[in-house]
C-alpha cells in the first residue's frame, strides 16, 4: 500500500511539474519579456551597470566579463538602456547573419549624429532607404571587380611611400599618414596630396579624432538622455553643446569642400578621375539630382573618414619588429618568386601565399575598430532562452572573436601560418571577416582596404628591412606594443630603423619616380 501511495505522489509531482512548465511556456509565448536577460553583472538600483562600464579598452573588459560569467553573450543595463555584447563567432553568426533583418540598425547617436552632424556617414546611418541606396552605389564602384580600376592610384601611393622612407626613414609614421590619406583623397576626389601639412589631410586627422572621442559608448551623457540636446549652452553641465557646435563646424567643411572641388573641376575641365567624378557623371536625367548628389557627397565623406590604413601599416611595422622571423620568411618568398630586379605589383598576389597570410594576420592581430560600430535590434527577440528587448544596443566584440583560442590557438602570437595550408579550419577565414564589421553592416570598403594594405606591405618588404631602434649604447629598444584605448585602436608611436635591403633595392625605389 505504501508503495502505491509513493508512486501516486511521484506521479502527482511530475504532473504538477509538467503543468507548471506548460503554463510558464504559455506565459512566455505570450510575453517573451518574462524570460531572463543574458547573464551580466548584478548592477545597482537606478544606475544599473554604470559602474561596471570600463573607461578604457572596453573590448578587453567585455571579454573578461564574458569569461567570468561563463557566457559568450552578456547583458548590461545602464540607466535603463540595454547593452548586449557578443564575444564569440557563434553568437555573432546567429544574430548578425541569421537574424540580420532585425540586427542591422544603428543605435541613436545624439552627440555624434544629431548635434555634430555626422548622420550622413554610411557607418552611422540607420537601416533605412538612404542606407540601402548608399550601399548600392558604393558597391557599384567598390566591389572586388570594380575596385581594380583604382590600382594605379594605390600603386602610386605605395611607391611614393617608399621614396619618402628612403629620403627620411625616421619619419615613417608621418609618411604612413600621408600615404593613407592621399590614396583615399585621390580615389575619392582625384586630389593629388603631397604633404602631411595639406589642409585636406589635417582636416581628416581632426575629424577622425573627433569621431573617436564622440563615438565611444557613454562618452557623453546626452547619448544616454537624448532630451539633454535641447538644453541651452549656458546651462551648467552643457559643455557638450559647445563642443558639439565647434565640432559640427568641422563636419560641415569636411565633405563639402572636396566635393565642391570635384564639381568645379568637372565644370572647367581640369578634374581628375575619381569616385565622385564618375558617380556624378552616372546620374540619369530621370533621377533626383539633388538627392543623388547628396548620396555621392555622403559616400565620399564616409571614405574620407575611413582612412584608417595608417593604423594597419603601423601594426604591420610593429609586428615585424616583434617577429623578425615572419619578416624574413616573407622577404625570402618575394625574392624566390619575383627575384630582386623589380618591385611587386597586384598581379603577383596569387603567387605569394605567405605574404597573403601575413597581411591577414595583420588584420587579425589587432583590429583598427575592435568592436566596430554598435548595432541596434529593431524588434524583441529570444535567443538561447534569453530575452533581447527591442532597441537594445548590440556590440560585436571583434577583438574577442579574433582572439578566441578555440579558433585561433595562441591568439596573441603573430602567426601567419594559421592562414596557410589545406587543413586550415574554415572558421579561421570566415572569422577574419569580422575585422570589418558584422552582417549587413560590414564595411563596404573592405576590398579597397585589403588590396591597398597588401600592396603597401608587399612593396615595403620588397625594398626595406625593418629593425628595432637602438639606444646610445647600441642596445635594442623594445617597442611597447601599446595601443590607444578608444573605439579606434592605433599603436602608440614607437621608433624603428628602416633601411634598404640592398643597393639594388634602393635603385628600384628611386626608379619609381619616373613611372
Amino acid at each position: 500500500m505504501l508503495v502505491f501511495y509513493q508512486l501516486a505522489c511521484a506521479a502527482a509531482a511530475v504532473a504538477v511539474g509538467i503543468l507548471t512548465l506548460y503554463l510558464r511556456a504559455q506565459r512566455i509565448g505570450r510575453n517573451p519579456a518574462a524570460l531572463p536577460y543574458p547573464p551580466g553583472p548584478k548592477g545597482y538600483p537606478i544606475v544599473g551597470n554604470l559602474l561596471d562600464m570600463p573607461k578604457a579598452f572596453i573590448y578587453k573588459r567585455f571579454r573578461e566579463m564574458s569569461r567570468e560569467l561563463g557566457s559568450d553573450i552578456i547583458h548590461l543595463q545602464v540607466l535603463g538602456f540595454h547593452l548586449i555584447v557578443l564575444n564569440t563567432k557563434d553568437v555573432a553568426d546567429d544574430l548578425f547573419e541569421k537574424k540580420s533583418a532585425i540586427y542591422s540598425d544603428r543605435p541613436r547617436m545624439p552627440m555624434l549624429c544629431e548635434l555634430m552632424g555626422f548622420g550622413w556617414s554610411l557607418g552611422f546611418t540607420p537601416y533605412n532607404d538612404f542606407w540601402k541606396h548608399s550601399r548600392k552605389l558604393f558597391h557599384k564602384h567598390f566591389q572586388p571587380s570594380a575596385v581594380a580600376q583604382f590600382r594605379p592610384k594605390k600603386l602610386k601611393a605605395a611607391h611614393e611611400f617608399l621614396r619618402r622612407l628612403l629620403d627620411s626613414p625616421a619619419n615613417f609614421h608621418s609618411h604612413m599618414q600621408l600615404m593613407a590619406g592621399s590614396v583615399i583623397l585621390d580615389v575619392g576626389y582625384g586630389l593629388d596630396i603631397k604633404s602631411c601639412n595639406d589642409p585636406y589631410i589635417k582636416r581628416a586627422e581632426e575629424t577622425l579624432a573627433i569621431i573617436d572621442r564622440a563615438g565611444n559608448p557613454g562618452a557623453f551623457l546626452v547619448d544616454i538622455f537624448p532630451a539633454l540636446k535641447y538644453v541651452p549652452e549656458w546651462m551648467p553641465g552643457a559643455g557638450f553643446k559647445r563642443k558639439a557646435r565647434q565640432w559640427s563646424a568641422v563636419a560641415d567643411q569636411f565633405g563639402s569642400i572636396p566635393f565642391e572641388f570635384v564639381k568645379q573641376g568637372i565644370r572647367d575641365g581640369t578634374g581628375r578621375q575619381s569616385f565622385v567624378s564618375m558617380a556624378l557623371s552616372d546620374i540619369g536625367e530621370d533621377e533626383d539630382r539633388e538627392y543623388q548628389e547628396y548620396l555621392i557627397k555622403s559616400l565620399a565623406g564616409t571614405m574620407y573618414t575611413g582612412a584608417l590604413t595608417v593604423s594597419l601599416i603601423m601594426t604591420f611595422f610593429l609586428a615585424m619588429l616583434k617577429n623578425p622571423e615572419a619578416q624574413q620568411k616573407a622577404q625570402e618568398e618575394i625574392d624566390n618568386v619575383l627575384g630582386t630586379g623589380r618591385l611587386p605589383n597586384f598581379e603577383d598576389e596569387p603567387r605569394l601565399p605567405y605574404l597573403a597570410a601575413l597581411v591577414k594576420e595583420v588584420f587579425r592581430w589587432q583590429q583598427v575598430a575592435p568592436f566596430a560600430i554598435p548595432h541596434r535590434v529593431s524588434a524583441d527577440d529570444v535567443y538561447r532562452g534569453y530575452f533581447i528587448p527591442k532597441d537594445a544596443i548590440i556590440i560585436g566584440n571583434a577583438w574577442a572573436l579574433l582572439h578566441d583560442e578555440k579558433i585561433f590557438p595562441e591568439p596573441f602570437t603573430f602567426k601567419p601560418e594559421r592562414f596557410l595550408g589545406p587543413g586550415v579550419d574554415p572558421r579561421v577565414e570566415s572569422a577574419l571577416d569580422y575585422a570589418f564589421g558584422f552582417g549587413r553592416r560590414v564595411c563596404p570598403g573592405r576590398w579597397m582596404a585589403q588590396s591597398f594594405t597588401w600592396i603597401a606591405i608587399a612593396s615595403t618588404l620588397a625594398a626595406f628591412k625593418l629593425e628595432k631602434a637602438r639606444d646610445a649604447r647600441g642596445s635594442e629598444i623594445e617597442p611597447s606594443a601599446a595601443y590607444t584605448s578608444g573605439i579606434l585602436a592605433s599603436p602608440e608611436k614607437f621608433e624603428c630603423i628602416v633601411k634598404p635591403r640592398s643597393a639594388e633595392a634602393e635603385q628600384l625605389v628611386l626608379a619609381t619616380a619616373g613611372v
